[in-house]
């Protein structure tokens, strides 16, 4: 499949953000739109070479997806028409629909196997274990989230966790994976003490497929041609948090988000071996830079193709520093839901052969393990009226403000450095500091939740 990939390092020379968005494909038959109606994705190539001055051109528009810089080049996706644009200005590539050809689909589990093993899961394992739809594809499918608890049945005041994977419905190891993950973890429940202690002590919510019409028809885009991870609102572009106009793919995840109180989360995407972190549209650094690269670093240390990468420094990567997207999920979730969360690459090869499936599970099954446990490195608080909403603002030891945060449902958390914090919340007119301290991750019976 695609070569490895560069070093942040290189991608730092595409650094220049001005014309980002001016002379680009004027003479192309392509009528840019905005991001809720971007052109269909039709053309796909691969452009040979690092080709700065192609690449800051194309980032940006809402009918181009840049993906994937290594050094060899990249990948770009667009509506009818990229190719011949190209090649009126001389770019080498070649047609990544061709190079799939000699992909071997065979033995993987079609969406109906996959809905018929999670439902599984559901009847073996019912009072840890329950299977809901969040919403519906294009073509119909549902849109299948586990919910994975000690009491299943009720909505706890525990720290809340998510790993979605193959939003890109041809990159498909990361939905085998949390499959693969899923099944051991239940299978080892009141046994093993790692899993049955992060299920009696974590609501964890693990979506294998948010594109199973992709995967389905073996491409990158849902079944209305659109790439997921380009249609959430950006805040860089001032982007409302609207659903509206949206696919309906992104209008499920959006709504169901905001009914969560979700602070830690992973989605698993494929082409790379990697730990990216936030932001993706922004080369400004995030105001907890510092604990992203930590629990990137979490992940990839424990993955031995990962750790020691020849490309990326210590196997993780800012977002923007590889290359700039606009519309992903990862920054959408923590600047509108204080989620952190970042994006795993899993493997070079986006659909490897089947039978490789056991060994990338080998190779990260201890990294998520050990990234959920991270979601208990926080602290919250929990109100007696469970439909209280309102806002915290969290400072440091020294006092300084670390940001505000609102929250729902009578429950706030976040995950945090370890150190000494106070919470300073309002709610319902009343204002209250609370002091609260966060331990190197450790999973708690009560994760570390203060009574108010």
């Amino acid at each position: 499949m695609l070569a490895n990939k560069v070093a942040s390092g290189m991608s730092k020379g595409f650094h220049s953000r001005n014309d980002l968005m001016n002379k680009i494909l004027l003479a192309l038959a392509i009528t840019f739109s905005s991001a809720l109606q971007a052109a269909p994705i039709q053309e796909e190539v691969f452009v040979l070479g690092p080709q700065p001055e192609l690449l800051k051109e194309l980032v940006g528009h809402a009918d181009i997806t840049v993906d994937h810089l290594d050094s060899h080049g990249f990948e770009v996706y667009g509506p009818k028409g990229l190719s011949k644009w190209l090649d009126q200005r001389g770019v080498s590539y070649y047609d990544l629909k061709d190079a799939r050809k000699d992909i071997d689909w065979t033995n993987y589990p079609s969406y109906e196997q996959i809905k018929a093993k999670l439902e599984e899961f559901a009847s073996k394992y019912p009072q840890i274990v329950r299977l809901v739809s969040i919403g519906k594809t294009v073509r119909g499918r549902e849109l299948w989230v586990l919910k994975i608890s000690d009491n299943v049945a009720v909505d706890e005041i525990e720290p809340e966790f998510k790993y979605i994977s193959s939003m890109h419905g041809d990159e498909i190891t990361g939905r085998e994976l949390t499959i693969r993950l899923v099944d051991e973890m239940l299978k080892k429940y009141g046994t093993d003490s790692q899993s049955t202690d992060l299920i009696n002590n974590t609501e964890i919510f693990v979506m294998p497929s948010m594109n199973p019409d992709g995967s389905e028809l073996r491409q990158r885009a849902n079944a209305n041609g659109q790439d997921l991870n380009r249609n959430f609102p950006e805040a860089v572009r001032n982007d409302p948090n609207n659903a509206a106009g949206r696919q309906p793919e992104t209008q499920a995840i959006m709504a169901w988000q905001a009914s969560r109180n979700i602070s830690l989360s992973a989605n698993f995407h494929g082409g790379a071996v990697v730990a990216n972190y936030p932001w993706d549209a922004k080369y400004e650094r995030h105001p907890f830079d510092g604990l992203l690269q930590t629990i990137s670093l979490e992940y990839a240390n424990l993955n031995p193709e990962m750790r020691s990468s020849s490309e990326f420094s210590r196997g993780i990567t800012n977002g923007a520093d590889w290359y700039v997207l606009y519309g992903g999920m990862q920054d959408w979730s923590y600047i509108w839901h204080n989620d952190l969360q970042i994006t795993v690459e899993l493997s070079d090869s986006k659909w490897p052969n089947y039978a490789d499936i056991p060994r990338f599970y080998t190779s990260n099954r201890d990294s998520m393990i050990r990234y959920m446990e991270l979601a208990h490195q926080g602290a919250g608080i929990k109100l007696a009226n469970r439909q209280a909403t309102g806002r915290v603002e969290v400072l440091n030891a020294q006092g300084a403000s670390l940001g505000s945060y609102g929250f729902q449902r009578g429950e706030f958390y976040k995950i945090l450095p370890p150190g000494s914090y106070t919470f300073k919340v309002e709610s319902a007119g009343e204002r209250r500091n609370v002091s609260v301290k966060v331990e190197e991750s450790r999973v708690s019976p009560d994760g570390n939740y203060i009574a108010l």
